[in-house]
């Protein structure tokens, strides 16, 4: 006698990601990584997972702390409408400064000047660099091996300098987290 099929379905939900596609089987929606976690969730539930679970925090932002530090952290990102990256780097910048009892922004000034007077100097010595390669007497095919190397180099160097010393205060200046600039009446 064949097998005849069963006419009972059984369906099981368990909140919203999961739902009964057929006779015997499940479809699950879930994430197969924390990356495609983070690109598709909404802001506001990746906050409240962030609040609730360090792990989730610290690979949105790059460092673990307690509850308190990342409820102010999460108000910082919120208040001036930052991204994770944005967060990252101010805190790599030094920027944001995170303490054993608070989290906060700390402009300096003296950041992007730093910035600027490195990328300066560093640029100085990759074009005496470039001099030197270009009127020496290697061949050619030396010269145009070493020029790439440089400026491989140098821009990798701008790149980093840029993104510790320069950006932060970009966007620090941007969101209007800087202290009020005197203004001057003419």
């Amino acid at each position: 006698m064949p097998n005849q099929p069963s006419a009972e379905i059984t369906q099981v939900n368990l909140g919203t990601i999961q739902q009964n596609a057929g006779r015997d089987y499940y479809e699950c929606l879930s994430a197969s990584s924390l990356k495609l976690v983070l690109a598709t969730w909404p802001k506001a539930k990746l906050d409240e997972l962030a609040l609730e679970n360090p792990t989730m925090f610290q690979h949105r932002f790059g460092f673990e702390t307690h509850q308190a530090i990342r409820k102010q952290v999460m108000e910082i990102k919120n208040q001036y409408d930052y991204s994770d990256r944005n967060i990252r780097w101010l805190r790599y910048s030094g920027q944001l400064v995170i303490t054993s009892n608070e989290a906060k922004l700390k402009p300096s000034r003296l950041m992007p000047l730093i910035g600027w007077t490195q990328l300066t100097v560093f640029s100085l010595i990759c074009i005496a660099m470039l001099l030197q390669i270009t009127f020496s007497a290697a061949p050619a095919w030396k010269q145009a091996v070493c020029e790439i190397a440089v400026a491989g180099i140098s821009f990798g160097v701008f790149w980093i300098l840029n993104a510790l010393y320069i950006a932060p205060w970009r966007t620090l200046k941007r969101s209007g987290a800087l202290p009020s600039q005197r203004v001057r009446a003419d």
